[in-house]
């Protein structure tokens, strides 16, 4: 019985024994595994680029960064193009924290992955740091389009005026540049932004012309600006001759109405409306307003009326060949569903979703202007193409009126 009790007292023992010979063993394999990886020294690692960008340029880029407390970086590396192409930067830190900005010239075009390196006087560089970037050049360029001219002219009152079109925001444009020569004879440039749908020229020289061109910045982190090439335009001085009586009827302050309730909704008369424009009633009534007593033509959604979809309202004319502007005075309306004015061959007027592609012009009645040339006699339908909800909105016109243009 003793000798067992002694044995037992003797297993602790040899188990601490064997976990030490163990720890040794594992011990000196690590130690020797990391000896492997540090053979001729420790790594040393210099700090590496932070917040690093790389921002787009025209056959080029900018990388931008930050240093951050290490002062054993001398100089930096950057790699791209898969490896073939690099450049060294020289780093000289001012600061403790100290900014990076270095200019890639000759990028080719495209989208490029960049690798970016620091090291220190003995050769010692950081974990890389990777980024993506772009470059644009000639295929980009070739892209770009002008923005459209609607007119460019000298009116009555001896203002200069552009109106533009409309153009896609997706292509990165952000503005266009004029040029011109004023009363003095002195070169004056402006500029307009895309959101902006005229320009006025001030003080032009009258019976000249005009140079333009339109600025694109291709991405959000772009450094450079693209432009179009120059475009000249002849600006002429114009004369109007109202000619609304002798195409148009009814063409209100006030309008006239065909029929009516007796109260407030009618339909207009010596216009044509189509049956989504009469949404009262039953759709009996619509497109006539008896509003503060006076005559407009109308268009309302909401406050017990049913929404207006696709309302039509329209006079077929035969015009001459000419340039007209027909235009929408008393405007008062707010916001919301599609709202145009148009002119078309034929006729009848386009459907709302039918007026940008089947109209010979459109604008949106908030433009107030809709200018259109002909470039011989034609029947057209001209009017107006709704669409809006029943959450209160609306379009009350006063009155409209029909120009043909002549020029000097």
């Amino acid at each position: 019985m003793k000798n067992h009790i002694k044995n037992l007292k003797k297993i602790p023992l040899l188990a601490i024994l064997a976990i030490v010979l163990v720890s040794t063993i594992t011990s000196c394999t690590k130690e020797d595994d990391y000896k492997k990886f540090t053979e001729g020294g420790e790594i040393s690692y210099t700090g590496k680029l932070d917040s690093a960008r790389v921002l787009s340029g025209k056959n080029r880029v900018l990388v931008k960064g930050l240093f951050m407390a290490d002062p054993k970086v001398t100089y930096a590396r950057i790699f791209w193009n898969n490896r073939a192409d690099s450049v060294t930067v020289p780093v000289k830190k001012v600061n403790v924290v100290d900014t990076f900005s270095f200019f890639i010239e000759r990028v080719p075009e495209g989208v490029q992955n960049f690798i970016i390196y620091t090291y220190d006087a003995a050769g010692n560089r950081s974990i890389p740091v990777y980024r993506t970037g772009r470059s644009y050049g000639e295929r980009y360029e070739l892209s770009l389009a002008n923005r459209p001219i609607g007119s460019a002219l000298t009116e009555q009152s001896g203002v200069t005026k552009i109106t533009w079109q409309g153009m896609d925001r997706l292509t990165g444009v952000f503005a266009t540049e004029v040029e011109y020569t004023d009363i003095n004879n002195k070169l004056v440039k402006v500029r307009t932004s895309i959101d902006s749908t005229t320009t006025t020229l001030k003080n032009f020289k009258t019976s000249t012309s005009i140079r333009y061109r339109t600025l694109f910045l291709p991405d959000t982190v772009s450094i450079d600006t693209f432009s179009t090439n120059f475009v000249e335009r002849y600006v002429p001085r114009f004369i109007e001759d109202d000619v609304t009586s002798t195409y148009l009827k009814n063409a209100g302050a006030p309008f006239n109405r065909s029929t009516w309730d007796n109260s407030r909704w009618g339909v207009l008369a010596d216009w044509t409306s189509s049956a989504g424009a009469k949404n009262i009633a039953n759709n009996v009534y619509g497109g006539y307003e008896l509003r503060g007593g006076v005559g407009v033509l109308s268009f309302e959604g909401g406050w017990g009326l049913p929404r207006v979809t696709n309302g039509l309202i329209y006079q077929t004319i035969t015009l001459p060949a000419g340039t007209y502007s027909f235009r929408i005075n008393g405007l008062d309306q707010n916001s919301g569903g599609s709202r145009f004015v148009a002119v078309a061959a034929g006729n009848t007027l386009p459907n709302v979703a039918d007026i940008t592609s089947n109209s010979i012009a459109f604008a949106n009645i908030s433009d107030k202007v809709l200018n259109f040339t002909l470039a011989q006699e034609r029947t057209v339908s001209i009017g107006f193409a709704v669409t809006i909800d029943d959450s209160g909105q609306y379009i009350k016109i006063g009155n409209v009126r029909l120009y043909k243009q002549s020029y000097l």
